[in-house]
């Protein structure tokens, strides 16, 4: 195996891998409890080989829980993502949507939240009910429905973000760059 063959496009397996299956069920187990007294409801999961999404609604809003094992997203990590809009089109829910550890350094000013590490073994529990409780004490506001925290949260972060570039030709042949992304109303 060559240096470069690691980045080949390779068709990244459909079966979940252990790890993700039990991180997923450890998740259902802790984070469902504490969304369903919000009123909450399970939406849907999926669990790929690498790759693992939980999402909970309650009318508009949602939360997420976003997993990554692949080797090029190393070190491996997950998220809990609060949103407000459509949490099954990508372009938009990635555009309505903060991760948990953004509202945490908003809150809490010298904060260095990031990510999660993604937990093996014996710490998957252990991680996910850490999560679950800075779920509950950073994201109260969003789980009881006021929005103006994860409003401010969410602003923070569109000013410093760029937005998707896509390419195409134009009528003469040349590429042309044009910016495409879905903006959030922050006024609703």
């Amino acid at each position: 195996m060559g240096i470069f063959d690691f980045f080949k496009k390779k068709a990244r397996p459909k079966e979940p891998s252990p790890e993700q299956t039990i991180f997923v069920d450890s998740a259902l187990e802790i984070v469902t409890p504490s969304v369903l007294k919000f009123g909450f409801q399970f939406h849907r999961k999926k669990i790929e080989g690498y790759f693992s999404t939980i999402i909970y609604r309650k009318e508009n809003m949602y939360i997420k829980i976003s997993s990554s094992t692949y080797p090029t997203d190393y070190p491996s990590h997950y998220n809990l993502i609060l949103g407000d809009g459509d949490s099954d089109e990508f372009f938009e829910s990635d555009w309505n949507s903060i991760p948990l550890w953004r509202l945490k350094n908003l809150i809490k000013k010298n904060s260095d939240a990031s990510e999660y590490e993604f937990p093996y073994v014996d710490a998957v529990k252990l991680n996910l009910e850490h999560a679950n409780s800075e779920l509950l004490k950073y994201a109260i506001t969003f789980l009881n429905g006021d929005l103006n925290l994860f409003r401010e949260a969410l602003k923070e972060q569109s000013e410093i973000r760029e937005p998707y570039k896509s390419h195409s030709k134009d009528s003469n042949g040349k590429y042309k760059t044009t910016a495409r992304c879905v903006f959030y109303d922050l006024n609703k």
